[in-house]
């Protein structure tokens, strides 16, 4: 009989154990997010139909629902890309967003697609979270993006946009 108490006992124990583990792992969050982008530039013929570009970018991020890690966040990317005849498969940028209550997130990202004649365009890419400050020091995730170029409004003056759902974990 105590053979089968102690059992018992270490099975109670163990579910304790691994299930408050299991508990404290920390979940991902999906947020869906819009961010639209004033973008600045400088572009440098680097041979016959190929130009490099270096960009400074600012936006806000806000979603359907209202609420959210990143619903009202502000953002400043920094990055650049190689064209040539139009597309591009190396752009490479980094980003700070500034949350409402000025915690930041850190992210890098990669692009791939192509640019039309007039400015537009269209592109999908990678965002990948790398740390952040106050309650998202550790935060981390990746998810897709899909970008979108539209006909600027104003000349010398990048406009766009980009729809996805950002995925994360805060420890």
């Amino acid at each position: 009989m105590k053979k089968y108490v102690w059992i018992l006992g270490l099975s109670f124990f163990l579910v304790f154990v691994y299930g408050l583990d299991a508990h404290s792992q920390p979940k991902e969050v999906t947020e869906p997010g819009i961010t639209t982008y004033y973008v600045t530039s400088k572009v440098l013929p680097v041979g016959e139909g190929r130009v490099y570009m270096s960009y400074e970018a600012i936006g806000t991020n806000v979603n359907d629902a209202g609420d959210g890690l990143f619903h009202n966040s502000t953002v400043r990317c920094l990055g650049g890309m190689t064209f040539e005849k139009g597309v591009f498969e190396d752009e490479r940028g980094w980003c700070s967003f500034n949350l409402q209550d000025g915690d930041k997130v850190f992210s890098t990202y990669k692009y791939a697609g192509q640019a039309k004649p007039g400015g537009t365009g269209f592109s999908k890419g990678t965002v990948t979270l790398m740390g952040g400050t106050g309650k998202c020091a550790g935060i981390q995730g990746s998810f897709e993006l899909t970008r979108f170029t539209p006909r600027s409004a104003l000349e010398g003056i990048g406009q766009s946009y980009t729809k996805g759902n950002i995925k994360y974990k805060l420890p």
